[in-house]
Parts: C-alpha cells; sequence; structure tokens
C-alpha cells in the first residue's frame, strides 16, 4: 500500500467514530453532513512548527489538542458551537510518524470532549516543518455574535485573566518542561489553551451581549478590533483587569513587565465584550449562579478618545493594539 495512504488509515484509527451529524466521513473526495437548521460558521487557523509551538516544550499531543481548541474559541466567540472539523497537514521528512500519531491523539481527544467530528483532511510534503491546518464548521441557533455592535456607555467585560499564556511560554523558553511544577496555570495555557465553551449559553441568551471576540493576539489588539468595528472608543481600568497570583508571581521573578504581558501576550483565547449597565448586571449575576465569572475592565467612550488604559492613579494613556504578529517570521518573545 503507498505509504500516505498506510498514514492516513493510522491516523483516521486514532480518530472518535462520527456521529449522526455525519451522512458521508472520511474517504471520499468530499464530507457531506446532514443539513444545518441554524446559521452557519466557518473559520481556519493554522499552527507552524518554530512560530506557533516548538517540540523542545511542546508535546504532539498537546500540539493536537491546541490546533483544534484555537480554532473552537473561534467560534465561541460568534455565539456558535463546533461541529465538524478539516485538518491539512504538512510533514517535514525529519519529523516521525509516531509524532504524528501524538498530535492525532491530541485532536481525538479534543474532539471527543467538545463532540466534533472530524470529517476529512490532506497530508502533504512540507520542506522543512510541521504545519497543521484545522478549518471547522460551526452552528449559531441564533444571530451570531460580532465586533460590530459596541455601543457608548456599555460596559466592558472579560471572561478571565490574560497575559497567563504569554508568561508560560517565556517560562518555557527559559526553563523548559521542568517548570510546569512551579507554574502549572501559566504553561497549560499556553500549551492547551481552553476555548469558553461554557459561557456559550450565557452570553446569548436574551441578546444582553452587544459584542464579542476572543483574545487570541492580545487584549490590545482585540479592544482595538472591536473599536474599529464598533466606530466607538474604550477605557480600561488597570486595576479591574483580572491577575492570578501565579502571573503576578512570575512577573516579580522574571522582572517582566505585567502590563506588557496582560495588554499584548495573546493566546490566552478568553473573550472580551461589551453589554448595558442593566443587562450587566443580569449577566453577572447569571454567571455567579452558574458557578462562573466575568470581570468589568472598563467602559465604552466615543471613537474620538481611542482605546485608553487608567492606571492605579488615576492618570490615562492611550493603548496601542500591541500583540501577536501573524506575520512575524519567529516565534513570539
Amino acid at each position: 500500500m503507498n505509504r500516505e495512504f498506510e498514514l492516513i488509515d493510522r491516523l483516521c484509527k486514532k480518530l472518535p467514530a462520527p456521529s449522526k451529524k455525519v451522512f458521508l466521513g472520511i474517504g471520499d473526495d468530499s464530507a457531506v453532513l446532514e443539513s444545518i437548521s441554524g446559521k452557519v460558521l466557518l473559520t481556519v487557523d493554522a499552527l507552524v512548527e518554530g512560530i506557533h509551538f516548538d517540540f523542545s516544550f511542546c508535546e504532539p499531543k498537546e500540539v493536537g489538542k491546541k490546533a483544534l481548541a484555537v480554532n473552537i474559541s473561534d467560534i465561541v466567540a460568534m455565539g456558535g458551537k463546533p461541529l465538524a472539523a478539516l485538518i491539512s497537514i504538512g510533514v517535514s521528512e525529519r519529523i516521525s510518524e509516531d509524532v504524528l500519531e501524538e498530535i492525532y491523539e491530541g485532536v481525538a481527544e479534543a474532539a471527543r470532549f467538545h463532540s466534533i467530528d472530524v470529517v476529512g483532511g490532506n497530508v502533504t510534503l512540507s520542506p522543512d516543518r510541521l504545519m497543521l491546518n484545522v478549518t471547522l464548521l460551526g452552528e449559531s441557533p441564533k444571530t451570531p455574535l460580532t465586533r460590530r455592535g459596541a455601543r457608548e456607555d456599555d460596559i466592558v467585560f472579560i471572561s478571565g485573566p490574560v497575559g497567563e499564556a504569554a508568561a508560560g511560554l517565556y517560562l518555557l523558553k527559559k526553563e523548559g518542561r521542568k517548570v510546569l511544577s512551579r507554574f502549572p496555570r501559566l504553561t497549560s495555557h499556553y500549551l492547551t489553551p481552553q476555548a469558553r465553551v461554557d459561557l456559550v449559553e450565557l452570553l446569548t441568551e436574551e441578546n444582553r451581549v452587544h459584542s464579542l471576540i476572543d483574545i487570541s493576539d492580545g487584549l490590545s489588539s482585540e479592544l482595538w478590533h472591536l473599536a474599529k468595528a464598533s466606530h466607538v472608543g474604550f477605557l480600561i481600568e488597570e486595576e479591574k483587569i483580572p491577575l492570578s497570583e501565579e502571573l503576578k508571581q512570575a512577573s516579580e521573578e522574571t522582572k517582566q513587565s505585567l502590563r506588557d504581558w496582560q495588554l499584548s501576550g495573546g493566546e490566552d483565547y478568553e473573550l472580551v465584550g461589551t453589554c448595558s449597565p442593566s443587562n450587566w448586571l443580569v449577566l453577572k449575576g447569571e454567571a455567579q449562579r452558574r458557578g462562573l465569572s466575568l470581570f468589568q475592565i472598563g467602559t465604552v467612550v466615543s471613537f474620538s478618545r481611542g482605546v485608553r488604559l487608567k492606571d492605579s492613579e488615576g492618570v490615562e494613556m492611550p493603548i496601542s493594539p500591541s500583540g501577536w504578529n501573524h506575520l512575524s517570521s519567529t516565534e513570539r518573545d
């Protein structure tokens, strides 16, 4: 049998069996899904070795889980549910088939947990590094949430601490995987991020939320995306940005800027959104009732004010859109 076909067979055996949503899955020229009743959501993202992950401190299984998670986060940010994925892999000759199987074990674990069908893909040769590309299809039974609905005087909220993945990456690059035991939260947020699927039902109820975006490139960049899409500005209070003890400890130990990690770190996959002050009270109370947390970090202001940060002394300063650069040639610092 052709080596390519043998590899595909080995990888496919790692995946969970298709659900009833799949009319025709892996093994034909195209997958066929049963009709979707709501709005169809489509997203795509790629992980490239040396840019988005490094096998010197990332396990192959973690890479597989992360590849699916970053796409799930995009669907979640639209208020949707992930359904089916296509996976394309570019493989360099130095990558063993055992490593590829471990990557697919990670994909399979994430797919099984989120009830996602992996319905097809492609395997090809890559010149010098591994590339993992995932296209994810989702659905939204309601009007999808977008970046365009923020209104002046809205509350700006966030779903959790930011800067943790950037700190985790910094620590892993500096000390390797031995740092996992000292900073388990930070390193896991980089290695195996979790999309906030637990918030979808809450955030899509009764049109409470005006705008929403996931934090993949850094809080400052995402705020600017919202500002430009909605033609508004933001005033963020630095002291209200949630902060974990691990992140504070890492900043103190490494002498790295806590503010830079929080504003420019990226890959946190938390959510930042806006809603009216009256809806915020309902949203926060309902989140607490469900054992979830949302944090108010600022307000929406006029577009002319741009995006600004108020520090602990009440001094305001402009925030520039900084963070992950998708066209950078090296892995983020």
